[in-house]
């Protein structure tokens, strides 16, 4: 019958077992019990998993494939929502009624290519919650779970810095592994916010709908840094990282996997840029002289933009949002011009979005 939490709940609960690295499948089963309780169902016991894809309702059967459902080798029902007549219904599988060919992830848990062919549901009724609001859900459960796990490399990697001696002196005092630490930190800061901020918004706008775009932001954010994150964590631990009796391999290998799960950083940016796209967005280059601005590649010279407006002429009334440059040149100089700081402190006061690349 549940515990009456809410969504936030939930997904403070996954963030946990993410850094835990729990091998069951306590996302999958609780996201299925969700949607079958969202459709007026009862959830069962025992695992479950989510069957998300493209699958067809015809004459109260189930066909379709759908592949790489996470811990189909071990669950005993498969929950999906698919769109039939214009409408959403929720269908409940048992797994005598598929056919399961296992394709076990990198992180050794048991997915796999789950086949319904004629396969009749042992519960169906209309859902609230369509198919891509069903993903949504999906991708945020997983960005708090790499959030998670991505909290416990950097202490994991952290940790190892400070007790391995090298040259008479722990490597985490040579600059080198610190700026690689300092640059780990700001990936997995970056992860938790947009992973947090996307569980908030969910929690207040509603299981039906709720926090829509930060999700997409946050998935295509931290899908984006998994592979950062795995690869600093192993370097700066060397060959010892790449140990099975090291717990390292436990949480990297599962963020390359959660990485591609209910869509990768690709899937997700693009429909960003999509609803960007839709709403009839235009970015606007503003600088503090007219003219050509420079643009680096770390420290190295790269393309040349031509400025399109002047920060004394402009204002955040002119504007949606505002995205600030990354690297250190450009930035710096505008950190000293009173134009563009008081610019930039127009869109706080107004409560727009304020972007930030890097720094």
């Amino acid at each position: 019958e549940g515990v009456g939490g809410t969504l936030a709940d939930l997904m403070a609960l996954l963030r946990v077992a993410g850094e835990h690295a729990v091998p069951v499948p306590v996302a999958e089963t609780a996201l299925a019990n969700l949607l079958v309780a969202a459709a007026g169902g009862k959830p069962a016991s025992g695992p479950s998993t989510v069957a998300l894809g493209e699958l067809s309702l015809q004459g109260g059967r189930v066909s379709g494939k759908v592949a790489r459902v996470p811990f189909a080798g071990v669950a005993g029902r498969f929950v999906s929502i698919v769109a039939a007549g214009g409408k959403s219904t929720l269908v409940v599988v048992p797994r005598d009624a598929v056919a399961v060919e296992d394709t076990p992830s990198h992180a050794g848990e048991p997915y796999g290519t789950v086949t319904f062919d004629g396969a009749t549901p042992e519960y169906s009724a209309a859902s609230s919650v369509n198919a891509e609001r069903a993903l949504e859900l999906a991708a945020l459960a997983r960005t708090m779970q790499m959030a998670g796990a991505a909290d416990k490399v950097l202490v994991t990697a952290t940790e190892y810095c400070k007790q391995r001696v090298q040259f008479g002196r722990p490597i985490s005092t040579f600059q080198a592994v610190q700026h690689m630490l300092a640059e780990l930190a700001s990936y997995v800061a970056a992860t938790i916010a947009s992973a947090e901020s996307a569980a908030r918004d969910a929690d207040e706008g509603g299981l039906e709908n709720g926090g829509s775009f930060s999700i997409a932001a946050a998935k295509t954010q931290t899908s984006d840094f998994a592979h950062r994150i795995a690869a600093i964590s192993h370097q700066s631990m060397g060959a010892m990282g790449f140990t099975h009796e090291h717990i390292l391999h436990h949480y990297t290998r599962r963020l390359w996997v959660w990485r591609r799960d209910f869509g990768s950083e690709s899937f997700w940016g693009e429909k960003i840029g999509r609803a960007f796209a839709k709403a009839g967005g235009w970015p606007v280059l503003v600088s503090t002289t007219a003219g050509p601005v420079q643009a680096f590649n770390h420290l190295d010279r790269g393309d040349e933009f031509d400025v399109d407006l002047v920060v004394g002429d402009v204002s955040a009334d002119d504007f949606d949002a505002l995205v600030l440059p990354g690297g250190v040149a450009n930035p710096d100089q505008l950190r000293t011009d009173e134009r563009a700081v008081a610019f930039v402190r127009e869109f706080f006061d107004a409560a727009k979005p304020v972007a930030v690349i890097c720094h």
